[in-house]
């Protein structure tokens, strides 16, 4: 408990207090604008993770003819959103010097989607085409997290940063259950639902997009200049350590920036996306084809197995400061996040000589091509199911517990060293291209189910294994590269600093 308070508290630590960077006033003031962003990553997990459970089913409402093709297009439009719009607003925010501008036209959009989203059933004409362009204009939001991340790394003391992060990403995974729990707590309002003064329609589908419009609309409010007030003390921080470095005669080091541990840590970051979104795509595929679960059992036991893992992850999100700085960053990193990236990868490899129960096996042949109902186990158009053993549900267990751990890690720190691995410098371009590299890495997860059903399990895991390998013993060669940049400000750099905010430079 004492753990939360301190997270949450606005009181002035002593410790900050003694860096004489800020008045108590200007720390609760940066502190809120921080929380502010803390709402922003809830929002926007909350209201994807609630839609997306009721999307399917709402599309054949809207359209009985519209097919899982369509809705493929649907699911990877918010991705495609954020992969273009990110460096836009990367670089708008950067030019203006100010991330609120940025932020508001990115919620407006996604106020304006989530509106057409609830008012659906009373379009007429072109209801399918019209569920996409609200599903892309509310995925505008998405493309924020950049200027989110950027101005953490500007708002936040070195010393703060990693915690920091590891806070937003207790958000989204709050926000991720939160909105899992929600649509079927919504399905009891069922398709039919009531009118709200008359002509707001609320049923099980347009409650949320009405839900989501509110949300949006009060962290809107939340980010105005009353509440939320840009400060940059990562500027204050360098500034100081070059006016110390100044005052014992020292020669001022020049950093350029380092490419090859900056390279590393989005790598780390785009592949630890990379496979857990794979591995998420592939868990009901797996579920029905290794175990021979019906699509009853398959709900049912996976969603509690994400329910778990995503506990696992809060876990992880509170002890992660401590942990590093306990075993330092990088060791976290490399061997809770990569290393742990890599078993997991291996676990999901079968062993044994048994070969997995084909559809043939369940059932008499005849009665199942006379049935309508599709028994499990794996396909026959699947042919090395035949020669292949099943993955065991231990297996299974150990792998995604794993994945779950080196996601959460993994995630959390490489996004703290990216962050430090460029100091002071204005970040809101460099975090859009890691936002671009984690939406591509969402946009091409997805394949891993065609290389699935093609290929097999030895296969697929088989090159996970290897991938998630190398990338590990990359790490962890050059894991003491993955350092701080030094906090100082060589003259070069001072005019590009300004552009941040220079009222906030000096105290």
């Amino acid at each position: 408990m004492g753990l939360f308070q301190k997270w949450w508290s606005l009181e002035q630590p002593e410790s900050n207090r003694a860096l004489g960077l800020e008045t108590p006033v200007q720390y609760k003031e940066r502190w809120i604008s921080i929380r502010v962003f803390y709402c922003l990553g809830f929002l926007i997990y909350f209201t994807f993770y609630a839609v997306i459970t009721g999307l399917w089913p709402y599309l054949k409402i809207l359209d009985p003819e519209a097919d899982k093709k369509y809705l493929t297009y649907i699911l990877a439009l918010p991705s495609i959103v954020q992969l273009i719009f990110s460096p836009l607003l990367g670089w708008w925010s950067n030019r203006i010097s100010s991330v609120r501008i940025p932020v508001l036209v990115s919620l407006m959009s996604f106020i304006v989607g989530h509106v057409i989203y609830a008012i659906m059933e009373d379009i007429p004409v072109y209801r399918k085409e019209i569920l996409l362009i609200s599903r892309g204009m509310a995925g505008m939001v998405t493309a924020a997290s950049a200027i989110n991340r950027a101005y953490i790394s500007s708002a936040t003391t070195v010393a703060e940063r990693t915690g920091t992060v590891s806070r937003v990403n207790f958000c989204n995974t709050l926000g991720l259950l939160a909105g899992s729990a929600f649509q079927p707590i919504l399905s009891l309002m069922g398709k039919e639902g009531f009118h709200f003064l008359g002509f707001i329609r609320l049923n099980m589908f347009s409650t949320i997009g009405w839900i989501g419009a509110i949300i949006g609309s009060t962290v809107f409010a939340l980010m105005m200049p009353c509440v939320f007030k840009e400060n940059h003390i990562a500027v204050k921080e360098a500034m100081m350590k070059n006016e110390e470095a100044m005052k014992d005669g020292s020669k001022l080091p020049v950093e350029p920036l380092r490419y090859q541990p900056i390279v590393l840590s989005i790598v780390a970051f785009t592949f630890v996306v990379f496979v857990q979104i794979a591995v998420q795509c592939l868990l009901s595929p797996i579920a029905l084809d290794q175990f021979g679960w019906t699509n009853e059992e398959s709900l049912f036991y996976l969603g509690i197995l994400m329910t778990v893992g995503a506990l696992i992850s809060c876990v992880l999100f509170l002890l992660l400061d401590p942990l590093c700085k306990r075993f330092g960053e990088s060791n976290v990193l490399v061997y809770g996040a990569m290393f742990a990236l890599f078993l997991s990868q291996l676990m999901l490899i079968p062993f044994g000589s048994e070969p997995i129960t084909s559809v043939t096996e369940v059932g008499n042949l005849t009665e199942l091509h006379n049935s309508t109902t599709v028994a499990s186990g794996c396909p026959l158009t699947q042919e090395w199911c035949q020669r292949i053993p099943p993955i065991s549900k231990v297996q299974f267990t150990i792998s995604y517990t794993l994945l779950c751990v080196s996601f959460s890690i993994g995630t959390t720190l490489s996004q703290a060293v990216f962050s430090k691995l460029l100091g002071p410098r204005p970040q809101g371009t460099w975090m859009a291209l890691l936002t671009c590299a984690g939406s591509a890495a969402r946009i091409l997860g997805p394949g891993s189910v065609t290389l699935y059903v093609l290929f097999g399990t030895y296969w697929t895991f088989g090159a996970g294994s290897v991938l998630a390998g190398l990338v590990f013993i990359w790490m962890w060669v050059y894991r003491n590269t993955l350092q701080p940049a030094k906090p100082v400000v060589p003259p070069e750099m001072a005019e590009e600093l300004k552009v941040l905010n220079s009222k906030n430079i000096v105290q």
